[in-house]
């Protein structure tokens, strides 16, 4: 049986800087997860794969419905051709919108039969990611759905057998790097000991932005980090930015704890780093 979930309260508090780390992190080799465990991570990289293909599909036969309704906008409008696109399906007036609709038709139709194979990929993802032993703490934490733990293992794999949550950081492009700027998209020789990938990225950003509005614990460090940007960057823009990137480490973190945790809990004997809940610590903001 599992026990309770860790607290989203853990550790990292919010007037340490990107790079703060746990005193007690766990600086060895990665716990590998049971077998089923490991099982269920395999088939969720797989339909995850498919699920960015479908989506990527969608998206470029979109990009071509809306390509051909710009042919048919006076001098190719892209306002009016925005406008073409929306009656074609039905979603606004527009005297071309027949034509249009007969154009795009078989890109649509392409599109809606790709749709629905993603979603159902999803709802597999979602029942796969259920059954998951951080599924709990997952659930528990609010802005963060099933589909977004899977998204994470389709991307990471098995958290368990990252070093830290450093490591995981990194794989997910949330690192400092050595010279102390933020991981990112370079060229040339850094690209390698960057490692950066827009796709994992873009999807621990949108988690961020899921919990940033969905409240809750995490919100409440949200709040409070974003006091302390706010004096150090003049926009504000920019203030919840790193306020959020701020988050989702902190989320990512909790995450890799609590797969540890039960990746110990499953192993007779075992014992992974950081078995025991954190105690909540206050929500510091700026003096």
């Amino acid at each position: 049986m599992l026990s309770e979930p860790v607290s989203e309260f853990v550790g990292l508090r919010a007037d340490e800087g990107e790079g703060g780390q746990v005193a007690n992190a766990h600086q060895g080799h990665g716990r590998r997860a049971s077998l089923a465990t490991t099982n269920t991570v395999d088939e969720i990289r797989e339909q995850w794969r498919r699920r960015q293909a479908w989506h990527r599909a969608e998206k470029a036969l979109t990009l071509q419905a809306k390509a051909l309704c710009r042919r048919l906008a006076e001098d190719g409008d892209k306002a009016e051709a925005d406008r073409i696109y929306k009656a074609a399906v039905g979603k606004a007036q527009h005297p071309m919108g027949d034509i249009a609709l007969a154009a795009i038709f078989p890109l649509t139709e392409a599109r809606d039969g790709i749709e629905r194979h993603r979603k159902a990929v999803e709802r597999r993802l979602e029942k796969l990611a259920g059954g998951l032993p951080v599924a709990p703490y997952v659930k528990a934490t609010r802005g963060v759905g099933l589909l977004s733990l899977a998204a994470i293992v389709g991307e990471a794999g098995d958290l368990g057998a990252y070093r830290n949550h450093s490591a995981l950081w990194k794989r997910m492009g949330l690192a400092v790097m050595p010279d102390g700027s933020r991981q990112r998209r370079v060229g040339g020789a850094d690209a390698l000991d960057h490692g950066y990938s827009p796709a994992r990225r873009s999807v621990v950003w949108n988690i961020g932005a899921c919990i940033v509005k969905a409240g809750g614990p995490l919100k409440l460090a949200y709040d409070a980090r974003k006091v302390i940007e706010s004096e150090r960057v003049e926009a504000k823009a920019h203030a919840h930015n790193r306020a959020q990137r701020y988050v989702e480490k902190r989320f990512i973190r909790s995450l890799w704890r609590e797969w540890r945790r039960c990746a110990s809990a499953e192993a007779p004997g075992g014992r992974a780093a950081d078995t025991t809940p954190a105690v909540p610590l206050p929500l510091p903001v700026a003096a």
